[in-house]
């Protein structure tokens, strides 16, 4: 019995998750722990991750948003996935998060962002073969729960008015 309930699909999303805090962008994801880490790229503010049979990829990074907007970031994202060849069929945004996902060659990309304090912006990017598409819609949905930021922002304008003291 234990041997068919390890060789089953849905242990995998059972399975433990790692959390993952970037403190520098003040995001937060969980991670499954079926997917390690790739050789870094260099870049710090991103982790790159695959399972062991390398059917999936997950990127998830920090980012300043283009001039500090997260409609502008979030547009920007669409069209490069657009330019990339993905052929995008469903897109949600709002000025806190995108989602959107769309498919090329037999694969299918997800992507979910959010707005961060500072014009800051944390993004992750899954994609997979649609052959897959049972074994990681589960973990996508779990990972669009998770990614949200760590830090309360302060008000973008705060406007200090001094006036002079009187006798």
């Amino acid at each position: 019995m234990l041997a068919r309930l390890l060789l089953c699909p849905a242990s995998a999303f059972a399975a433990d998750w790692w959390s993952y805090d970037n403190a520098g962008f003040g995001y937060a994801i969980e991670l499954p722990s079926e997917f390690h880490l790739a050789t870094p790229s260099g870049d710090a503010n991103r982790l790159s991750l695959w399972p062991a049979d390398r059917s999936a990829s997950l990127q998830v990074f920090g980012t300043v948003a283009a001039n500090g907007d997260f409609t502008t970031e979030a547009n920007g994202r669409v069209a490069l996935a657009r330019n990339e060849g993905w052929k995008i069929s469903y897109a949600k945004s709002n000025s806190r998060g995108i989602s959107f996902s769309g498919t090329r060659q037999g694969r299918i990309v997800y992507v979910r962002g959010v707005a961060l304090c500072n014009g800051a912006a944390a993004f992750f990017q899954m994609d997979y073969s649609k052959t897959d598409m049972q074994r990681y819609d589960v973990m996508v949905m779990r990972l669009v729960r998770s990614l949200r930021s760590t830090k309360k922002c302060a008000p973008t304008a705060q406007i200090v008015k001094s006036f002079p003291a009187t006798g």
